[in-house]
């Protein structure tokens, strides 16, 4: 019993050993059969992955997973196998052989069907795996530099310059700012960089594009930095927002890179964001706002300027598509008419030339150039492509006041210098600043919005004969009048007008929709066949005409909302328009600078009236006596003026409204008045002629009633005796006060004042003029020790000083004084002054002198100093020992100096 189970259990091994072998000879038909079956199986599933990798790859940013790409390889290897199986199988069954087990062919048909399972455990290995792939691409690793597409550019090799010797050779340079007006250049220029260094061997490690929307999205930032250095989406979207900050500085923080930032609109956190500041990584953003660039601490600034002429010309070539030299010569002209009133600005150029890119025709031409003089806005392209994106400048100011005073700049002509200090008093005198009586903080509010302004490169800083002043680009002026104009839909709103022609009965008619007018320049000289219709009109400007009369009835449909009227600058003017009298709301009238010499009785009617300027009017101006009392004037202005009847002084002093007074004297009684009674609203006093007055006493003390709190301008003129201004100090005055702390504009000319030493009290000075003093040896005098000097601030703001013509002068001050940086002296026939108040050691920074080669040769200074020498535009840098050789060796007559600081 046990042998015969022992020999049956043997048989079962014998048998289990012998039927894989027998099986593979025995089935190999079917399964040959089964595997031609998995093998077209498994060729379908290898098409659909191919497919599917090809349609992703062809999308770009990714490339087949490695398991995938292994896959695939041995799908191909298996299917070469497969081939050789079949053809063999194919062979057998031809001679009949597949069915046979004779001896001699057990052997072929044991390996090939062993060959064959061998295949067929691979083929459902393989379509097994395949049912594992996550994703069948991943996105490729991101190149150390993005290069963009750019078109060609103009104009941006200088800064391009600058800016990639701030990058690669100033490692102390971290972060840059890029400013200036939207469509100026600025992400061309980011552009060109990006492209710059994808070329160079610049040592960085990667360079990281982000642009920032107006709505700050940190969030989106991290995302994009995060993309650039490869961190994974499913790493990224398990992290909390702390998370993410610190794995970002971690990566950031070993990296040399370059982040390249551009449409910023208000401070970016970069710390917040995740970005470190160390020295061998930068950061470049771009931004429309000048104080962006401070509040996100750059290091270095630049502003994009407009394109010059030619430059603005070949921009505009590239986008007509056309050489400009093939083409009518009238439409060469027109072209470059057309590139003006561009005035550099590339987005203006790019669109305008896209819309001219089909036109032919000197018609076409000239029809385009009347557009974009008159009505920018209907040429095709301008709103949607130009005004919407510098009407985000506009919209960014996010305070309404801001915005009116922006568009109010609208009412003055094209590439006009507009004076800062008019300007701003326009702003108030229309009520854009608020309603109040303090006119000196409205001023300041001003001041702040114009800087704002200028920040946002909304306006560009100017200079009209010496004096601050801002101007609108043209398109962007273009853009604000096109805004002004209800955005277009309401075109005689605000109406500006500059020539004669204009005047007609046609242009005429629009007034009758007009809330603003500005007739402006001389070409407008006869408005007398003028017969308008205005009732919605607010303000108007006659300005700077030649006009010599306004006609009878000029001003008849105004009387309901006419609250400002500026008649300034018209000098062919001599009679005043007496129905300005019936004006009844009027709150703002400027005759300054006409030849008007009298004002009528009947101004008395003007009871809303707060300005009144007639600064510069007709020499001998009258003023009937118990007229300017009766009105409820804030601001009062006769400067450059000979007031006839000064009885008008009394009178200005008794009225509580008056808060800002400029004015001329000419007799001491007046002059005394002012310093006595006008202490708090005196802005500009010009004592002239004064023969008897020799004391001006001061009672100074911290009671604002008894402070000279806003005076910025005084004049001394033609007074032969010295005047000594006693400042006595009244009870509980502090230390370091003053009571001149606004005064900035001194002039003392042909005057018998032996010093100036009150000017201790005038700590923010900023311009001294002294002329044709043939007394005065020095304008700070004896008897004040350094410390007093040192504590009042003496010239600590100086900008100019200007002595000229005073024969005896020896000394500015004994003692020598910290000037400010760049101080300017004009010296010219002092003949006895050899020295500053400054030496080598202690002069903060440069500062130049004017002066005659008399002068220099006994100036006392040291030989060494490194200066600047200037005579008619050539500059050379050498010593001032040099530099006295040189002007008395070629005879020199007048030279400016600049002197450097040692280090």
């Amino acid at each position: 019993m046990d042998f015969a189970s022992s020999l049956l259990e043997l048989v079962k091994v014998l048998w289990g050993l012998a039927s894989k072998p027998l099986g593979y000879i025995c089935n190999l038909k079917d399964n040959v059969d089964v595997l031609r079956k998995e093998n077209e199986d498994l060729e379908a599933m290898s098409k659909d992955v191919k497919a599917t990798v090809e349609r992703e790859e062809g999308g770009g940013g990714v490339r087949r997973t490695n398991q995938v790409e292994n896959w695939l390889g041995k799908v191909q290897q298996f299917e070469g196998g497969v081939d050789q199986v079949f053809q063999e199988a194919g062979e057998r069954d031809r001679i009949k052989c597949l069915s046979r087990c004779l001896p001699r062919n057990c052997w072929s048909s044991y390996k090939l069907g062993k060959r064959v399972d061998q295949l067929l455990n691979e083929a459902r290995e393989l379509q097994h795996k395949k049912g594992e792939f996550p994703a069948v691409t991943s996105p490729l690793p991101s190149p150390p530099i993005l290069v963009m597409p750019m078109d060609k550019t103009m104009g941006l090799d200088i800064s391009l310059g600058k800016v990639w010797k701030w990058l690669v050779d100033q490692k102390q340079v971290r972060v840059i700012g890029l400013y200036g007006t939207g469509g100026v250049g600025k992400t061309t220029l980011m552009k060109r960089i990006n492209e710059e260094l994808s070329r160079a061997n610049h040592g960085f490690d990667i360079i990281i594009w982000v642009v920032v929307s107006r709505q700050v999205n940190e969030e989106s930032i991290r995302d994009t930095i995060r993309k650039r250095l490869n961190i994974e989406d499913k790493s990224w979207e398990g992290w909390s927002q702390d998370d993410r900050v610190h794995h970002l500085w971690e990566v950031l923080t070993h990296k040399k890179f370059v982040l390249m930032i551009d449409d910023v609109w208000e401070r970016l956190d970069l710390l917040k964001i995740g970005v470190p500041y160390h020295n061998e990584s930068k950061v470049v953003f771009t931004t429309r706002w000048e104080q962006v660039c401070a509040q996100m601490h750059a290091n270095e600034t630049l502003k994009i300027e407009f394109l010059k002429s030619e430059e603005a010309l070949k921009l505009f070539e590239e986008n007509i598509s056309k050489s400009l030299v093939h083409c009518h010569q009238e439409i060469q002209d027109l072209a470059e008419d057309i590139v003006e009133e561009c005035k550099g600005l590339p987005l203006a150029l790019i669109t305008v030339g896209r819309a001219m890119a089909a036109k032919d025709t000197p018609s076409e031409w000239r029809l385009a150039l009347t557009k974009l003089r008159s009505k920018p806005h209907k040429l095709p392209g301008m709103v949607e492509e130009v005004y919407h994106i510098l009407e985000f400048s506009y919209d960014s100011l996010d305070d309404a006041t801001r915005q009116a005073c922006f568009l109010y700049c609208c009412l003055f002509p094209e590439d006009y210098a507009i004076v800062t200090d008019e300007l701003i008093n326009l702003w108030i005198g229309e009520g854009l600043l608020g309603d109040t009586n303090d006119v000196y903080h409205m001023r300041d509010e001003g001041a702040s919005i114009l800087e704002d302004l200028k920040r946002a490169c909304l306006l560009e800083g100017e200079s009209s004969f010496n004096r601050p002043a801002v101007k609108m680009h043209d398109v962007i002026r273009d853009m604000a009048t096109w805004i002004a104009h209800d955005y277009g839909q309401r075109e005689n709103k605000l109406l500006v007008i500059e020539k004669e022609e204009d005047m007609l009965a046609k242009m005429i008619s629009k007034w009758r929709e007009a809330e603003k007018v500005s007739l402006w320049g001389g070409q407008i000289v006869n408005i007398n066949r003028t017969r308008v219709r205005c009732s919605q009109l607010e303000t108007l400007f006659v300005r700077e005409t030649k006009v010599r009369l306004m006609p009878r009835g000029f001003f008849d449909s105004m009387t309901a909302f006419l609250t400002v009227l500026d008649l300034s600058g018209n000098r062919n003017i001599e009679l005043f328009p007496e129905e300005i009298c019936d004006l009844i709301n009027l709150q703002y009238l400027n005759l300054s600078s006409t030849h008007i010499n009298e004002l009528p009785r009947e101004i008395k009617n003007l009871t809303h009236l707060r300005w009144l300027l007639l600064d510069y009017v007709a020499r001998d101006f009258l003023i009937p006596t118990e007229v300017i009392a009766s009105l409820p004037l804030n601001v009062f202005s006769m400067w450059g003026v000979h007031l006839r009847n000064e009885e008008i002084v009394e009178e200005l002093g008794h009225m509580q409204d008056l808060t800002d007074l400029s004015i001329n004297v000419y007799k001491s009684s007046s002059a005394l008045k002012i310093f006595k009674s006008f202490q708090r609203c005196i802005r500009r006093a010009w004592i002239r002629k004064c023969e008897d007055l020799t004391c001006i006493p001061i009672s100074h003390s911290l009671k604002g009633n008894s402070n000279f709190l806003h005076l910025e301008v005084l004049y001394l003129t033609d007074c032969p005796v010295d005047v000594k201004m006693e400042i006595t100090q009244g009870i509980g005055r502090a230390p370091n006060t003053s009571c001149f702390p606004s005064l900035i504009d001194v002039r003392v000319e042909n005057c018998g004042l032996l010093d100036l030493s009150w000017l201790m009290h005038a700590p923010n000075l900023r311009r001294l003029m002294v002329l044709f003093c043939n007394s005065m040896e020095k304008i700070i005098g004896d008897g004040i020790a350094r410390e007093e000097l040192a504590a009042s601030r003496l010239f600590s703001c100086l900008e100019c000083l200007h002595i000229e013509f005073l024969p005896k002068l020896r000394s500015i001050c004994d003692h020598t004084l910290l000037f400010p940086q760049g101080v300017e002296f004009f010296i010219w026939r002092c003949p006895d002054l050899r020295k500053l108040p400054l030496d080598s050691n202690n002069a903060r920074g440069s500062f130049s002198i004017f002066a005659n080669k008399d002068w220099w040769v006994e100036f006392e200074w040291d030989p060494a100093a490194p200066v600047t020498f200037q005579r008619f535009g050539s500059v050379e840098k050498m010593t001032f020992g040099e530099a006295a050789r040189k002007m008395k060796d070629e005879s020199i007559g007048l030279a400016r100096i600049r002197f450097l600081p040692h280090n």
